[in-house]
């Protein structure tokens, strides 16, 4: 919705404090890919390669009890598969006929060209195409299922938007803001429940990070800014660059 900047992601990481981390950076790889890294299990839940394409993925809460972990394979692995691929419709292909049992996920692909989500039901992973537009996603156990969560993000990222339409092309402007929609405590409807704010702080997991990417489309770049921190107290890094093409 932005000329200059085709796709814009802001995007907390809520996680088991415990679990170590690399923050992200430039992965020896073919294709080369920018995302931070899951050293438990190897996989990433956020990251751009040098084609063009950007893959994020939720971990959804399970509404029943989960699988035994031994039995199903790493999230972040499935991120990292569609990483090495070139383009969105190549990641659509590969969730059409991927078969490995998951935890429940979300997963975005997009490149220039068209966006796609996926989610996984069992070992079905279904699928939409997204149209251009503002799209909030949350970790709830129910697809994209209408909270007062999503919508209360969707509300303050869509003023951030209208806010930044002056000077759009500003990627510190919407650096500021969108920080200030990821650092949200807000509860809502009576709650006391720490996780229905955007950024949480519970006894044993949280926001742990915060990443905000930009593809910048006349420089055929992608900028990917990393809060290593829940935002509400943790500064933006410089952005890392990733080129395309």
């Amino acid at each position: 919705m932005v000329d200059r900047y085709p796709l814009i992601v802001a995007a907390n990481r809520d996680e088991h404090f415990d679990r170590p981390t690399a923050a992200p950076g430039l992965w020896s790889t073919e294709p080369k890919i920018l995302a931070g890294k899951d050293l438990l299990a190897g996989g990433t839940w956020l990251g751009v390669n040098k084609h063009g394409l950007l893959v994020g993925i939720l971990n959804r809460r399970s509404s029943g009890g989960p699988d035994p972990l031994n039995q199903t394979r790493s999230r972040g692995l499935l991120c990292l598969d569609l990483l090495s691929l070139k383009s969105a419709a190549d990641a659509h292909a590969f969730v059409d006929r991927h078969q490995e049992p998951y935890q429940p996920f979300t997963v975005v692909f997009v490149d220039p060209s068209e966006a796609w989500i996926a989610y996984n039901v069992g070992r079905q992973i279904k699928t939409h195409k997204l149209n251009q537009g503002l799209h909030v996603y949350s970790n709830a156990a129910e697809f994209a299922v209408r909270t007062e969560k999503v919508d209360r993000a969707h509300v303050q990222f869509a003023r951030v938007q209208e806010e930044a339409r002056s000077n759009c092309s500003d990627k510190s402007l919407w650096v500021r803001s969108l920080r200030k929609v990821l650092g949200d405590h807000t509860l809502g409807n009576g709650s006391n429940d720490a996780r229905d704010a955007i950024c949480v702080h519970g006894d044993l997991a949280g926001t742990v990070s915060s990443t905000i990417i930009f593809l910048d489309q006349p420089e055929q770049r992608f900028y990917s800014f990393n809060c290593p921190g829940p935002p509400c107290r943790t500064s933006f890094t410089e952005a890392l660059v990733l080129h395309i093409g």
